[in-house]
């Protein structure tokens, strides 16, 4: 297809944030529908970021014959469900993460793909950024030896109780908005294949979990050290560390130009190389999306693979804080 006509579940900040300016850097796609629950919502969104048409309710974006893809920026309980309608309706789908909440929920979700044979995405821009392509480059080349801990980190003050982010029975939380970041990245450098060694949770009266930290052992002798929170100063991190050497990157889940990856190699002088860039937030993945749907590129990072192991992980993290009695307030 030359233009990819886009459809949007809801008005959320990212949507109109990163998700549209992204849309309109990279070409080769439009938003043609916004769906909202209330229709005047909608209408004025449309209004003002010049999309053509607007919906009261999300069905009609997914029944539209006119609609390629759909972008679910929806509260985290909607996501699974949204996804399932839309991949069943033949659209591509990039679904904000984490596109479930819960294991059992994630396996139904790509389930449906599978079967489908449909193209859906999590929205994890960082995968495709040349940030990760370069530290997967450097693991890859060997350049620090066999990786023996990766410590991720993301720490992101929200203290608005008004905001879905905060609310337990949306899903929110610091582990599934923040925390999926540095899971993600650890399996993308580990696997799947894990133990939780101990997990810890603190949690308000309303079970919303304010922070959580992790070890988690990888087959292969790698551990990972977690931690996500909402109560802490603005700082997202990765440390890579192997037999020979460690990568430090100060911006692992949305790279600015001034952030920086670190490579210190031991017996060698220190570099640094700075990939960041001032694109939008997504730019890198709608690139990718649309090459796949152009059918000049294979899909990467696909939900219908094992993206289920990021909620697997999320499971038992929440499992372990419970039972070692490190969740509760």
């Amino acid at each position: 297809m030359s233009v990819v006509r886009w459809a949007i579940l809801g008005t959320a900040q990212i949507a109109s944030g990163e998700f549209i300016p992204s849309l309109w850097e990279v070409g080769g796609g439009r938003v043609h529908l916004i769906a909202a629950r209330d229709g005047q919502r909608a209408k004025d969104f449309a209004a003002e970021y010049g999309i053509d048409r607007y919906a009261a309710g999300y069905q009609q974006a997914v029944d539209d014959p006119d609609i390629d893809a759909i972008y679910i920026p929806l509260p985290n309980t909607l996501h699974a469900e949204w996804t399932i309608a839309a991949l069943r309706a033949g659209k591509a789908v990039l679904c904000e993460k984490p596109f479930a909440t819960s294991l059992a929920e994630a396996h139904t979700v790509t389930s449906v793909a599978e079967r489908t044979g449909g193209y859906a995405w999590e929205a994890f821009a960082f995968l495709y950024h040349p940030q990760t392509r370069r530290v997967l480059e450097l693991v890859e080349q060997g350049t620090i030896g066999a990786i023996r801990e990766v410590h991720g980190v993301y720490h992101s003050p929200n203290d608005d109780t008004g905001t879905i982010r905060n609310d337990p029975t949306l899903a929110g939380g610091a582990l599934l908005d923040v925390g999926v970041y540095p899971l993600r990245l650890a399996r993308l450098l580990l696997g799947s294949d894990f133990s939780v060694v101990r997990a810890s949770q603190q949690l308000t009266s309303s079970g919303l979990d304010l922070a959580s930290s992790a070890e988690v052992d990888f087959a292969g002798g790698a551990r990972l050290f977690f931690e996500a929170s909402f109560s802490t100063e603005y700082a997202p991190a990765a440390r890579i560390v192997g037999e020979l050497g460690e990568l430090r990157v100060s911006g692992p889940y949305a790279t600015d130009p001034e952030d920086k990856l670190e490579i210190l190699v031991a017996g060698q002088e220190p570099r640094v190389e700075r990939l960041g860039s001032n694109r939008p937030l997504f730019s890198d993945q709608l690139d990718h999306i649309h090459a796949v749907l152009a059918g000049t590129t294979a899909p990467r990072h696909q939900l219908a693979g094992d993206a289920a192991g990021t909620l697997a992980l999320v499971d038992a993290i929440r499992r372990t804080a419970a039972t070692s009695g490190k969740g509760t307030p």
